[in-house]
């Protein structure tokens, strides 16, 4: 039988490694000129306190402003029903008949449907951040709805405002001049210059909730740019996984040889009778 004969490569196959003066492209090095990592999470952290910050200050503010314009609006209503049979000289009645209420209940009825929302987020986040945002999503989707509705409801006082001499509505009415003609007779039992004052100060209270309102436009501003943080975030941590990965699989072994345990077929003739 023919004799394996083993012929010593004269190659030697030696893989190539980083000189310590060339060090592997390493995540630092692909972050040039931006921040690192603590750097972006510091960020982020300032992003989520300033976003919890004035979800909180809009949401109070909202709730101080709805408080007012409910007490407003409640008072000025049940003044009406109370003395609005009430007669004064000439067998008149104080009030005028009849009486278009409707503008007064739909500013009250935003008005409670947006404080019973901001009540609702408050209490959220005395019971946690995580019960707030769950809450805010919702709250936040329903707000800018009724916000559209507070633009409408908003133009529509103004224009009754503006048509205040025709006196059918509560506010034009307690602001006319028939209102100041027979305040002395009705002085006992009903004050129309205080509740006109006062139903203006409602009016300029939901501008006030208008202004408030953009903050939310504010705060979905800053979700969005903190989003697209985070996701700067992971690109960083996976570039970082990336050369951790690299590190370790270069500590293996430096020197390769696939010369090894090579062997070569028998020679043809090799057998000899």
């Amino acid at each position: 039988m023919g004799n394996f004969n083993e012929k010593p490569s004269s190659n030697v196959y030696i893989a190539s490694s980083p000189s310590p003066e060339e060090p592997p492209y390493s995540a630092s090095s692909r972050q040039s000129g931006f921040a690192s990592l603590p750097d972006l999470e510091k960020k982020d952290q300032k992003y989520k306190r300033t976003i919890r910050v004035l979800r909180f200050i809009s949401r109070l503010i909202s709730l101080i402003l709805n408080a007012f314009m409910i007490g407003i609006l409640s008072f000025a209503l049940a003044k009406y029903y109370l003395t609005r049979d009430n007669v004064i000289a000439g067998n008149q009645k104080a009030w005028v008949s009849p009486a278009t209420l409707w503008p007064t209940f739909m500013l009250l009825g935003i008005a409670a449907v947006t404080f019973c929302m901001n009540v609702v987020t408050l209490c959220s986040y005395a019971c946690g951040v995580g019960a707030a945002n769950k809450s805010q999503t919702v709250t936040t989707l329903v707000g800018i709805i009724l916000l559209a509705v507070h633009v409408v409801s908003w133009a529509v006082a103004a224009g009754l405002f503006r048509m205040a001499e025709t006196g059918t509505d509560l506010w034009g009415y307690t602001c006319s001049s028939r209102a100041d003609e027979i305040q002395v007779q009705v002085k006992s039992f009903v004050n129309f210059g205080k509740l006109c004052n006062l139903q203006a100060g409602a009016w300029y209270a939901s501008i006030l909730q208008a202004i408030a309102y953009l903050l939310t436009f504010v705060i979905t501003f800053l979700a969005l740019r903190r989003m697209s943080h985070k996701k700067k975030m992971q690109k960083f941590r996976d570039s970082m996984a990336m050369e951790q990965g690299y590190n370790q699989n270069a500590d293996v072994g430096n020197v390769y040889d696939p010369g090894a345990g090579k062997r070569y077929m028998p020679l043809t003739g090799g057998h000899h009778g």
